[in-house]
């Protein structure tokens, strides 16, 4: 009877003493929960390093020719109730640009090709794409997903699949553009410029597209574009086409497209 009672008496003093779940599990794993924190602090300050560098090496728009971008962006920002952002140039020919940030100061980049051969229409569309990466915390999101693309071997399928997260918020940022700026022909002259380059941006036309997109239709193509962060350009341009007659934008479009195509591609109004 002793020690029945002993027993029982210690299974007792055992259960008093279990953690609740979630703690159990951090106990379990502090090593990798560690690990995981020192990751993160390391991702953040390659951030905060990575706007340094171009602090350093890139120039701010309001003390060039384009200032009028960064108070426009001001504007912008405020009728988004977002953070307002800093807008830099760097030299680089490919037409590109990107936004980086987790917290405040939110950086967008501009290549130098980008601000040649853009307009200043195409240039706000760019800029707007790039400030709903901002809005809708992507960049940060992107710092934090980072995490799981560096773990070893399995990184690669972390990374993969958050490739799909990541075509999404490219149809996300392209449909604020489009809510924003309502004009679905300016937002597809900017991809396309951007895609193909300046010298044949006019070409790809209406034809162009669907013939583009009759061709890229097969469960191939869409695989293919699975290893891809971005959607590919077809998918994007008929995206804004279906946001468009769903937000009534297809008929101010063409209203509006002649003022665009009088503009061109060259970026000699800004």
């Amino acid at each position: 009877m002793a020690a029945l009672l002993a027993e029982e008496s210690a299974d007792l003093s055992t259960r008093d003493h279990v953690l609740p779940w979630p703690f159990e599990f951090l106990f379990n794993n502090l090593g990798l929960l560690i690990i995981a924190i020192i990751l993160l602090f390391f991702v953040m300050i390659m951030v905060r390093m990575m706007r340094q560098m171009y602090l350093s090496n890139a120039l701010q728009v309001e003390y060039s020719d384009f200032a009028w971008l960064r108070e426009w962006s001001n504007r912008v920002a405020k009728d988004l109730a977002m953070p307002e952002v800093e807008v830099m140039i760097t030299q680089d020919p490919v037409m590109n640009a990107f936004a980086f940030g987790f917290m405040k100061p939110y950086t967008i980049v501009l290549h130098s090709g980008t601000v040649r051969w853009m307009s200043k229409k195409h240039l706000k569309a760019i800029v707007v794409h790039e400030m709903a990466h901002i809005k809708y915390k992507h960049t940060a999101m992107s710092m934090y997903a980072s995490l799981l693309r560096m773990i070893p071997v399995v990184g690669g399928i972390f990374g993969w699949l958050l490739d799909f997260w990541s075509r999404r918020c490219e149809f996300t940022s392209d449909r604020l553009a489009l809510a924003y700026l309502k004009d679905k022909d300016l937002i597809k002259e900017a991809l396309i410029c951007v895609h193909v380059g300046p010298d044949v941006a006019s070409s790809f036309g209406d034809i162009a597209q669907q013939w583009q997109v009759y061709k890229t239709r097969g469960t191939f193509n869409r695989f293919t574009q699975t290893f891809s962060g971005h959607p590919f350009l077809v998918r994007r341009l008929q995206h804004i086409d279906r946001m468009s007659v769903e937000y009534g934008l297809s008929k101010k479009s063409k209203d509006s497209s002649s003022d665009t195509e009088s503009e061109g591609y060259n970026g000699s109004d800004s």
